[in-house]
């Protein structure tokens, strides 16, 4: 099963990011966003993987016993890989950031000791709110990009991470949570 490593965006906060994926929908461009229930700031991909070796994820509550909830602020925006070549559109985080880093970290290194992948970026606290299919109107895309970079976009407590599995459709990836891990 396809799963992933998250944090649910608080409730509070889905219409405005809601809003700032409209703005780029509106564009002439070939998004496919991401739904609002779907909205949230990624700890961890973790691939497909058996049921078996679901099981080893539960080394994160090592990590999660360790670290006291925080505050973060979702702000800026960026894409990935580059600005040349878009494929992600993704909203960032300000203060928190950091803490937010270190704990996707230490997820990372857990669980690398336990026979996952480790990636190979160094890790960024992000939201996907969509993703590019083509090139087509790319100036549009940095046009709106330079419009919101800097913008803050609300603050929420992070006291947990969850696990997802997700589901490809044909109307767009389904996520179910499979387990909560407090901080």
């Amino acid at each position: 099963m396809r799963c992933f490593l998250g944090t649910e965006l608080e409730d509070s906060l889905v219409p405005r990011i809601s809003d700032v994926i409209n703005s780029f929908t509106e564009l002439d461009i070939d998004m496919k966003p991401v739904r609002d229930e779907n909205l949230h700031l990624t700890v961890k991909f973790l691939g497909d993987i058996s049921e078996e070796r679901l099981k080893k994820v539960d080394a994160v509550e090592e990590v999660t016993d360790e670290i006291e909830p925080f505050e973060i602020e979702l702000g800026g925006i960026g894409v990935f890989p580059s600005r040349d070549y878009i494929k992600v559109i993704w909203i960032g985080a300000g203060k928190g950031g950091k803490r937010f880093k270190e704990l996707m970290r230490k997820v990372e290194l857990k669980l690398s000791d336990k026979g996952f992948e480790k990636d190979k970026n160094d890790p960024v606290p992000h939201i996907t709110i969509g993703r590019i299919k083509s090139g087509r109107n790319k100036e549009s895309i940095k046009s709106k990009l330079d419009e919101l970079n800097g913008e803050i976009f609300g603050t929420m407590p992070v006291d947990e991470i969850s696990l997802f599995k997700s589901e490809l459709t044909p109307e767009g990836p389904v996520y179910e949570k499979i387990k909560d891990y407090r901080l």
